[in-house]
Parts: structure tokens; sequence; C-alpha cells
């Protein structure tokens, strides 16, 4: 029996999605529950599971293609099933026609070339598994496994030399350089840098104790990716990035936003992090903001709305989302229900959601539904970030680096970890007295960690 497998609508707001991988092929066997491809929506990257046991028996459309919600995309069926040419045609012009309908680009039908299979570990090229920088290509070939795995262990891809086909990248030379630098000693700040500006740790000069590499040697080397392609080169959007794009303008044409900027003393807050990790609890300063914000929220209820056809939509719910950078783009998984989380649930639901974002794993509701967004770039040396509202929530909070600064207290002056706080509003929502008791009670809760556990 043949069945249809058609691209799933994973939210209200999703119309379309572009396939990112096929991880079947045609011709091959698969249960109920098995990955068929990865897509990438107006949100996120998920994988697509079957909801069919039985054979591939036609692929109708290629990686990079975008194709309406809902429209067939391939077809499973016993092994003596043929699918004819009549049964294509009929997808594909049901497809024209959602698109059509949808307002979105119709897809264009192309030569679905063959998956690779899951990728061995070769014995070979894990010790020369970094690349001649002046030697790099104008492209980054790397496989679907690959690009996930380096995700996931924080490896950039820029500083590798793919031992796959033509030189691609697959995931044993993402795991052979993971184990290298697993005998350095890096702070955890210095392996994010290293990760987001393509900075080869093997190569990094540590200057922390014990030889230990840290945030500002990494800020020194050199990056990888600048020595990658000619200037000038054309590389088309993704799919992530081009709805990025269409979001922000959207939010700056048809939102007006204003910005209230304070300064933060976080010294009692690094010394409460400090505690926590040395008790056993993983608390990271996100999921102090998180929990400072939700109890912001309780004090000013006025501030937690939402826009609803020209009237105030009051929650009782207060859902937060976390910018997230992955490789191609930025996701905001939302940690849910706040209001009733301890600062600890909240630490541990946003390491859980990080994790399935990372890992293409994010479902809709782990997306959608947020009243304030947070912006941190902070472990990245910013003092002040101004960001832009996602359409839908009422606020962003942009979030700069811990760093310490001479403060005027009294009449001395003192050395405290200061931080420069941005929050960006909503000015259909709220006015600048809601939006200032709201920032006001946030800046207290956070300068007296202790009401946050």
């Amino acid at each position: 029996m043949i069945r249809e497998v058609v691209m799933p609508k994973l939210g209200q707001t999703m119309e379309e999605a572009s396939i990112e991988a096929w991880r079947v092929k045609e011709g091959d066997a698969v249960q109920k529950g098995d990955i068929l491809l990865e897509i990438n929506t107006d949100k996120a990257a998920l994988e697509v599971e079957s909801f069919y046991a039985g054979v591939v028996k036609k692929l109708l459309y290629a990686k990079d293609d975008t194709v309406p919600c809902n429209a067939v995309i391939a077809f499973i069926g016993d092994a003596a099933d043929v699918i004819s040419d009549e049964m294509v045609q009929r997808a594909r012009a049901v497809a024209q026609a959602l698109a059509a309908s949808k307002g979105v680009a119709a897809p264009a039908p192309a030569a679905v070339p063959a998956v690779v299979q899951p990728e061995q570990i070769p014995t070979a090229n894990l010790e020369s598994g970094i690349r001649d920088l002046e030697s790099a290509p104008a492209r980054l070939f790397a496989s679907p496994r690959a690009r996930r795995t380096a995700s996931e262990r924080r490896v950039p891809l820029q500083v590798l030399r793919g031992s796959g086909p033509n030189g691609r990248i697959v995931e044993a030379d993402v795991l052979g350089y993971a184990s290298r630098i697993e005998g350095l000693r890096v702070s955890p700040t210095a392996l994010e840098v290293a990760w987001q500006r393509g900075v080869d740790l093997t190569r990094v000069k540590p200057s922390g104790v014990d030889g230990r590499i840290m945030r500002a040697d990494v800020e020194a080397a050199p990056a990888a990716a600048a020595a990658r392609g000619p200037r000038g080169r054309r590389v088309p959007l993704t799919a992530m990035r081009r709805v990025v794009a269409q979001r922000m303008t959207l939010s700056k044409a048809t939102i007006p936003h204003f910005y209230l900027a304070m300064d933060v003393d976080m010294t009692a807050a690094v010394e409460f992090r400090r505690a926590l990790t040395a008790s056993g609890s993983k608390v990271a300063f996100n999921d102090l903001l998180i929990r400072a914000c939700t109890l912001a929220f309780a004090a000013v209820p006025d501030m937690n709305v939402a826009w609803a056809d020209g009237a105030l939509l009051y929650r009782d719910e207060v859902h937060i989302g976390l910018a997230v950078g992955i490789d191609g783009g930025l996701i905001v998984p939302v940690v849910r229900g706040c209001e009733s989380k301890s600062l600890l649930d909240i630490a541990r639901d946003t390491d859980a959601l990080i994790a399935k974002a990372r890992g293409k794993r994010l479902t809709p509701d782990d997306y959608e539904g947020g009243c304030l967004t947070i912006s941190n770039l902070g472990m990245f040396g910013v003092d002040t970030v101004l960001p832009i509202i996602n359409p839908g929530e009422v606020a962003i909070l942009g979030v700069g680096r811990i760093a310490k600064r001479p403060v005027i207290i009294g009449d001395g002056l003192a050395i405290r970890q200061m931080t420069t706080l941005v929050l960006a509003c909503d000015h259909r929502l709220v006015d600048g007295v809601i939006a200032a008791k709201f920032f006001q009670k946030l800046k207290d809760l956070l300068e007296a960690p202790k009401t946050l556990a």
C-alpha cells in the first residue's frame, strides 16, 4: 500500500520549510519512527520521522528545496508497489496550488541526489584534521551529521580538513578534532568563543593558570573563517537566515520600539552563582536572568501582555525565550511555565532546551508563545546590546558582558562586577512607566540574588 509523506505543519505560523538533508534514499527500507529527513522551518531546524513502515519508493524534492506545508514530498510503499508519473505530477501540482494559496514560493522539481549512508569512522586522517587556511575552499562542505556533531561538541568546522569524498567534512573529522581538544585545558567561555569565531584551539597559546586557554587567548588568535573564500562571493541565505531577516524586518516596520538601558551591579550574583556551583548546582547567568524576569512579571503584571487585534491580552503564565546561536542561524527556545518553577527547575529546563535546539529536536511547544526573549552576547565581550523584539512578544532584554568597573558608592569609589542591560519594549502594549517599573524590579532582584532561589 502506497503512503504519502507530507511536509509537516509544526506551528500556526509555519507555512513552508526547506529540506536540509534527506536521511534516506529511494529503495531504503524504513520503520515507523525512523528519521526520513531534516528540515528548516521558520523557527527551528528539525528532524522528521516516518509514520509508516515500508520502502522509500520516491523522493519528490532535493536538498535546499522549499516546500509548502502539507505538500507530498515522498512516497513509501511495499516492495512491489510502483509510483507512476501521474502520481508524481499530481503531487507536484497540489504543491504548486498550496504554495499559491499560502503566498509562498512554489517548489521547483529537481533531481534528488543519492544520500550518503551513515558514516564510518576512518582510522586515518584523525591526526591531520586541521585544514591549511591558505588552501581553504570557497565553500564549506560538511555532512549533516558532521554539522550536528560539530554544534553539539562546539567544534568549528572552518578549521577541519575533510576526509570524505571530494574533501567533504564527515563526522569522524569532527570527532577526531574533539578528541584532540579534550586534552587541552580550556575555559567554557573560551570554547564557546572559539566555536563562534572559527578559531583552532590547538594553535592558541594559553595564558591562564596551569596552561588554561582563556577567552582573551582565543580573541587574540586568528580566525579560520577570515580566510575562507574570495571577497564578494554570493552565498544564498539559509531558510533560517531568510526567515530571521523577514521577521526582524517585520518587527521594526510594525512594532514601535522604545529602549531603556540600565547598569546592574552583578557582584552579588557572581558570588551567588559561584556558591551554587560549589554545591553541585549547575546554574548559568541566563538562568538567573530568566528567574528574575519571571519575578519581575509577577510584581508588574501590566508588563505581561500581548497584542490581540487592537486589544491587550493579559497573560496568566510566563514563558521566556532564550536566543541560541546554532550553525546556520538563530533560534529562540522558550522556557514555559516559569511562574511555577524554581531557579534550579529553570536551569534544568534551559539546559535541556539548548541541547534540543542544537540537536534539531525542538517541537512547536518548545519555541512558540514567548512573553519576552533574553539575548545575551556578554560571552563575546559585547558591552551593550540593542535587540529587536520578536513579533508576538512584549519585550526583549539585551544583555552585555559582566566586567569590573569603578563605581561610586556613597562618597567612595569601589570596583564592582557590572553589566549593562537594555530593554526593548513594544510601545503599543506598554508605556515607559510600566517598563521602567519592570526594569527596576529586575535590577533589584539581580542585585539581591538570594531572592531568586
